[in-house]
């Protein structure tokens, strides 16, 4: 039997923590500040109804980063989603067919790309970068000149409704990212999908089936793409196409934000959850305070660019300590083994 032995992975003291406290000084921040952001816990519980979908597919984006790919198709994926999903509920099916048939689409797309990917070895940035287009046409095609809307109450719970105060749409999000944080944090397959980012090579010497891991990424990337589809037309009482087009890159933007390398083999997915909320109240409430979704944009681009800073000066630092430390142990070594 195969045994995974990760190496240890370069990451910011604490960086969870760190993400905490910023999380905890904005919200503090914005309640101080902003009327309605707070309104007794409520109104930030109901704020994330607006950036949950953002969050599925940060949580997709992270799991292909992890292996060392990228994924630029899961916003398109996710409004094609949504648009077969009001396609159905137009045409008289139910919201369980609705919600299944937008899941399956995604699951589909994320499929196709694995398949590419893993098979023919094409490089994911062109593979995804062409399913876009791709998707993006179908999801204009399949809406038409008139895109569903008006849909039946118990679909728009998904999106609208909320459970003791709780949005439904934060239930699902929460616990699809501890089914996440439990696959790769707690299972072999969630360390192949490191190691893979970390190393190919160093996977495939292992036994792992690096084709079918990286395939059942993009699948799972995909799935939860489907249910980012989902969510958007919920909250929305519509799919319009490219509803999601604008989620790419504060989605990518979080990934990196909560501390996974962009070249794969590092990262936390917990870490990663903390930095969609910080990302998402973030914007929620400069919307509150009257700042333009342009200004909202520049600053998650930012944001994106800070955090890349940020890892590659760490990183930096962490090669050139280590590298002191080790002469530093190999000097009073240094004269064993000589002729006295």
């Amino acid at each position: 039997m195969t045994t995974l032995a990760l190496p240890r992975r370069w990451r910011l003291p604490g960086w969870g923590v760190c993400l905490l406290v910023a999380l905890a000084a904005e919200l503090i921040y914005f309640t101080l500040t902003t009327r309605h952001f707070a309104d007794g816990g409520t109104g930030m519980l109901a704020l994330t109804e607006q950036f949950v979908p953002i969050g599925l597919l940060a949580l997709g984006l992270a799991m292909v980063i992890l292996t060392g790919n990228i994924d630029l198709s899961v916003a398109a994926n996710a409004s094609l989603a949504s648009v077969f999903a009001g396609t159905a509920l137009e045409h008289g099916y139910g919201t369980l067919i609705a919600v299944l048939l937008a899941i399956a689409v995604g699951t589909a797309v994320g499929l196709f790309n694995g398949l590419v990917i893993a098979v023919l070895g094409i490089d994911s940035l062109l593979v995804t970068l062409a399913t876009q287009f791709i998707v993006t046409s179908i999801e204009t095609s399949v809406a038409g000149y008139s895109p569903p809307y008006g849909f039946a109450s118990s679909f728009l719970r998904l999106g609208q409704g909320a459970i003791a105060d709780v949005p439904v749409a934060l239930l699902v999000f929460l616990l699809l990212a501890v089914a996440t944080i439990a696959v790769v944090d707690g299972t072999t397959f969630g360390r192949s999908i490191t190691l893979i980012g970390y190393s190919r090579r160093a996977a495939d010497y292992t036994g792992i089936t690096t084709r079918r891991a990286l395939c059942a990424v993009f699948t799972l990337s995909g799935a939860l793409a489907g249910v980012a589809g989902v969510l958007l037309a919920a909250y929305y009482n519509s799919a319009q196409p490219e509803t999601g087009s604008i989620l790419l890159l504060p989605a990518i933007t979080a990934v990196v934000l909560g501390g996974v390398d962009i070249f794969g083999g590092r990262g936390r997915i917990g870490e990663v959850v903390i930095a969609v909320f910080l990302l998402g109240f973030l914007s929620q409430g400069m919307l509150i305070e009257g700042d333009s979704s342009l200004a909202v944009t520049m600053v998650t681009g930012l944001l994106l660019i800070g955090a890349l800073v940020l890892k590659v000066m760490f990183e930096r630092n962490f090669r050139a300590s280590w590298a002191a430390r080790m002469r530093q142990l190999r000097s009073p070594l240094s004269h064993l083994g000589r002729p006295g």
